[in-house]
């Protein structure tokens, strides 16, 4: 931490140095937007968990990276939604030493932190169309201290490799040269192929591209740019068909199988939101679909249709709301009292506009995602580098008062920085998240679920983190991988029992018997629990083979094996 505050002071005190507050000579430039560099490389490898697995989303991308290299081709039958993050991370696996998974996985990591560092290098010259050098300085401090881009890169998913490329795109199309606009438009393309949404971009630019240019020249041009598209997505689509032919989906045309990794989330579309539309209306609930979301019930389309888009507008309200925490909310709020106060009218030029388009549609994934039952801050996240754009663009007020005071650009970015760490340490992976790696660890010791396609089944309710415990398995059995079922994804290495729906333990065991239940495996916040953790001596039947407390744990992990014998 001691670093970063010595970092911090350089680059505030280069930034006040200059004689001229609204001009920094290009030398001084790079050395500020390198020490800014170094500020978010430190920043992320100080709160970087190097003693953690990678699970959740990344954990997939893991496996799927790891195949690749392994098989020396695409993995066959494996979902290829949003593989393009695998693919870039196989590249940098085939290079390394292979015989340990959690160094890969640091490795993972890595490229993930120095991705989300390195935004800020295309993100400058973004900042540069809109406010002078000193202010697109102060907007890469904003967005390489941004709490939440900065710990989504610790987790090693695919959001800091799509939103590096999405933000290059935006500088790229920005910059208005016609080698610029073709490499935006192969941006667009490389960005399709890590997250499926990235091909939305293409109706900003192309929009506002034809706003700027309309002679029949620029018609001839943009066809080029979209064969740009097509040369990158087409090869690679194939490919991917390939490798997926066995997966097929409902569609609106009807059965389709091969997944190219972005066509499917836009057929399927319609197909899901029916489908979401039927469970909302009290009819056949799918088993993949949860109805908790929908509390209002009709029978009418309409009436319900209109409900939902209520409720999925407001989510996304609400997150946007709570991306702005902690220090963008400040900007924004600043801004809008200003102009009213003034009565002075929002005013955009053709880049402020595309600016503010494509804040508009790259977050219409988000509700489409909300609109399914996904309720993540992390669907928002991407119009973070945009909103810092706004951010800084509509400060001309504060920048007057920094021309008369100095100080005031000092204490705007020690409070920015303070803000952003007081929010990292509250976010932070804790250290029940090192405990639960050790318990998951026990749990592949103790219980036998040491293989990918063991019979082990354990109460699954009582003990959430079961990510570390996939890990675990995997190491265990490295270089095998797990194998994908029907619908391509990865094979539960576990079966898991829902305890939920009983209010007695040993009815929910007998119950649980026939399923294959062998082991309980609890936390403190397992309710049906609380008289066993009380009352040990009640449960004869249940034989400890772990306690945290033998441990000295912060939190509380218990391991049960049963014992049906003495049950009865």
């Amino acid at each position: 931490m001691i670093e970063i505050c010595n970092i911090s002071s350089k680059i505030v005190f280069s930034l006040i140095s200059a004689s001229n507050l609204n001009k920094i000579k290009p030398k001084k430039t790079v050395i500020c937007l390198s020490l800014i560099v170094v500020l978010g490389l430190a920043m992320r490898f100080y709160y970087v968990p190097t003693d953690l697995p990678i699970v959740s989303d990344g954990y997939f991308e893991f496996v799927y990276a790891a195949k690749t290299v392994f098989e020396g081709s695409l993995p066959i039958g494996y979902n290829t939604t949003n593989t393009g993050w695998a693919n870039f991370l196989s590249l940098f696996f085939s290079l390394s030493d292979t015989s340990d998974p959690f160094y890969l996985m640091q490795i993972q990591r890595s490229l993930s932190i120095i991705l989300s560092t390195i935004t800020i290098i295309p993100a400058f010259f973004i900042f540069r169309k809109f406010v002078n050098v000193r202010w697109a300085l102060f907007g890469s401090i904003l967005l390489i201290i941004e709490p939440r881009l900065l710990m989504m890169s610790l987790e090693g998913i695919n959001y800091s490799l799509f939103i590096f490329i999405f933000v290059l795109a935006i500088a790229l199309f920005l910059k208005k040269t016609n080698i610029s606009l073709f490499l935006s438009f192969g941006c667009i393309a490389c960005a399709t192929l890590v997250r499926y949404e990235g091909l939305l971009l293409l109706i900003p630019l192309s929009i506002m591209y034809f706003v700027k240019f309309k002679d029949k020249k620029s018609i001839i041009k943009f066809l080029g740019m979209i064969f740009v598209i097509i040369i990158i997505l087409a090869p690679i689509s194939a490919l991917r068909i390939q490798a997926t032919e066995n997966l097929c989906y409902e569609t609106v045309f009807g059965e389709g199988c091969g997944i190219d990794g972005f066509s499917r989330s836009i057929l399927a579309g319609p197909i899901d939101l029916n489908r979401t539309l039927t469970v909302a209306v009290g009819q056949e609930i799918p088993e993949s679909v949860s109805d908790a979301r929908f509390e209002f019930k009709t029978d009418n389309y309409v009436v319900l249709l209109a409900n939902q888009i209520i409720v999925i507008f407001s989510t996304l309200i609400k997150f946007i709301g709570l991306a702005l925490i902690p220090y963008f909310a400040l900007f924004v709020s600043y801004n809008i009292i200003l102009r009213i106060k003034n009565k002075k009218p929002l005013k955009l030029d053709w880049d402020k506009k595309m600016i503010v388009l494509t804040i508009g549609i790259m977050l219409l994934p988000a509700l489409y995602a909300y609109w399914r039952g996904f309720e993540e801050i992390r669907y928002v996240l991407v119009a973070i580098p945009l909103i810092c754009v706004l951010s800084i663009s509509w400060t001309n007020i504060i920048s007057e008062k920094i021309s008369k005071n100095r100080n005031f650009l000092v204490i705007l970015i020690v409070l920015v920085l303070i803000s952003s760490i007081i929010f990292v340490e509250f976010k932070q992976v804790s250290d029940g998240h090192k405990e639960l790696f050790l318990v998951s660890q026990k749990i592949v010791e103790l219980t036998d679920t040491s293989t990918f396609h063991s019979n082990t089944i354990f109460a699954g309710d009582t003990f959430h983190k079961d990510g570390y415990t996939r890990a675990v398995v995997l190491s265990h059995n490295w270089p095998y991988l797990p194998e994908p079922n029907e619908s391509g994804k990865l094979i539960p290495m576990f079966h898991k029992i829902t305890s939920e729906n009983f209010n007695d333990i040993k009815h929910f065991i007998t119950e649980s018997q026939k399923a294959g239940l062998e082991y309980i495996v609890i936390d403190e916040d397992a309710k049906l629990f609380v008289d066993l953790r009380k009352n040990p001596l009640k449960y004869p039947y249940l034989y400890k083979v772990f306690d945290s407390d033998d441990y000295d744990f912060m939190n509380h992990f218990r391991i049960y094996k049963i014992n049906y014998e003495k049950m009865i």
